[in-house]
């Protein structure tokens, strides 16, 4: 399997904002914190766009885990803090996906770092493609609220 083309865009941005921290005039520490600022930025921005898929096949969903170890791997190249952790958040809310339907109003109540409409997205997508129940789903969004 190949990642998409815009794990390729998006590791050029980066380094394109880590060139200008670099040639900014800008102290060390003071670039290392807005790098950090970048990473939390492009996890947020990972995280909103996932939770507005609307729909995703498990192949599809694998795809994206691919994408995210292909950026995590990117930016460790050329970003000196380790990226991993700032961008775990992505990946729980990738493999979120495959949790067992009983399972997701716990999640989303230990996970309170997600919006409510991140969750609320995640759910209705994973209630549409598999196959819940109307009243299944609407149960689940009710605990959830």
């Amino acid at each position: 399997m190949e990642h998409n083309g815009y794990v390729d865009l998006l590791l050029g941005e980066f380094k394109h904002y880590k060139t200008r921290l670099a040639h900014g005039g800008i102290q060390k520490e003071v670039q290392d914190l807005l790098l950090d600022y970048g990473l939390e930025i492009v996890a947020e921005t990972l995280i909103e766009g996932l939770s507005r898929v609307k729909r995703c096949t498990d192949e599809g969903r694998a795809l994206m885990s691919l994408d995210l170890q292909v950026l995590i791997n990117g930016l460790q190249h050329f970003v000196s803090i380790n990226v991993k952790p700032k961008l775990q958040i992505v990946e729980t809310f990738i493999k979120a996906y495959y949790l067992p339907e009983t399972e997701y109003v716990h999640w989303a109540r230990a996970h309170p770092e997600y919006s409510k409409n991140q969750i609320v997205g995640l759910i209705n997508l994973v209630a549409s493609m598999k196959g819940w129940k109307r009243k299944t789903r609407l149960e689940v969004l009710e605990k959830i609220e």
